[in-house]
């Protein structure tokens, strides 16, 4: 007799906690644990129809999202909460691509007022749903003529504005491909923009493409870190570097450094899988906690 996915998951898996896997749990405002938790988005493209009862039996705890998720709140957000999946951050990186949706350094003014318009929109939304977490993060030096030095100059600009919108914490990522792609970088700007809510996150797929191990880049964060998304990267030498959010386990991390980097703080899983996404949900919080 074949099993449905649901019966699969409750028949073969028990639920992780957060001291399971070494870690603190992380409550929100309700007293309600909110990590690990996971970002569905990337294992499968949409919120629409996602079984996030079989994640919270897993162990999930906490949702991960793009700001858009946001629009349809009515939708998912009340059965996310009955499943016991509370939202614990927006990652706003998709939505910050020079010339596709904009940028926090565009030298084009109205394109990088539309930027800062949106994630503004997205920080009101966040604050109704008590979302404690936007992760945002520099930009590439686009084909519109500005120097890094102007770049870095409208990035921190944009960051200002941002932080000083409320008290919604703003954590800046290091990403691949992109300025300012390195720990140290990253550093350098939440310590000159010096606000009590801008901080830094800490992709470990990221730290690998950029040809940091996670745990000496989470060591150079240090108290500016506070929150971890965790995915595997393939970073040998002669292999194209992709960012492909691969699964725990098929890239060149270690769940020694994973465990390292994540400490005591919040963290999210963000895996690609989007044509069997419950295995590669179930197997993220295997390979932490028992290979």
């Amino acid at each position: 007799m074949r099993l449905t996915r649901r019966e699969f998951v409750q028949g073969t898996v028990a639920a992780v906690s957060a001291t399971a896997l070494g870690v603190g749990p992380v409550f929100g405002k309700e007293g309600v644990a909110m990590t690990p938790a996971i970002n569905p988005v990337y294992l499968t493209g949409s919120m629409e129809n996602w079984p996030l009862g079989e994640l919270a039996a897993m162990g999930y705890r906490g949702l991960e999202l793009p700001p858009e998720c946001l629009d349809r709140t009515s939708s998912w957000l009340p059965a996310a909460k009955k499943a016991g999946l509370r939202p614990l951050c927006i990652n706003a990186l998709p939505d910050l691509c020079p010339y596709l949706t904009g940028s926090l350094s565009d030298a084009v003014p109205y394109r990088r007022r539309s930027t800062l318009d949106r994630l503004l929109q997205t920080l009101e939304l966040m604050r109704k749903e008590d979302i404690p977490f936007l992760v945002v993060a520099p930009s590439r030096l686009a084909e519109n003529y500005q120097s890094p030095a102007e770049a870095r100059s409208l990035l921190l600009e944009s960051l200002r504005e941002l932080a000083g919108a409320g008290d919604t914490t703003i954590l800046l990522e290091a990403a691949p491909f992109r300025l300012f792609a390195s720990s140290q970088e990253i550093a350098g700007v939440v310590d000159e923009i010096a606000l009590p809510n801008l901080a830094a996150a800490l992709d470990v797929g990221h730290a690998l493409l950029v040809g940091e191990n996670p745990s000496p880049a989470a060591t150079t964060l240090g108290a500016r870190l506070k929150y971890v998304q965790v995915h595997d990267a393939d970073a040998r030498p002669g292999i194209p570097l992709l960012d492909r959010h691969l699964p725990l386990g098929l890239g060149s991390l270690s769940k020694e450094e994973v465990k390292s980097a994540v400490g005591d703080l919040p963290f999210a899983m963000s895996i690609t899988a989007p044509n069997d996404p419950i295995p590669a949900a179930r197997a993220a919080l295997e390979w932490l906690v028992h290979k």
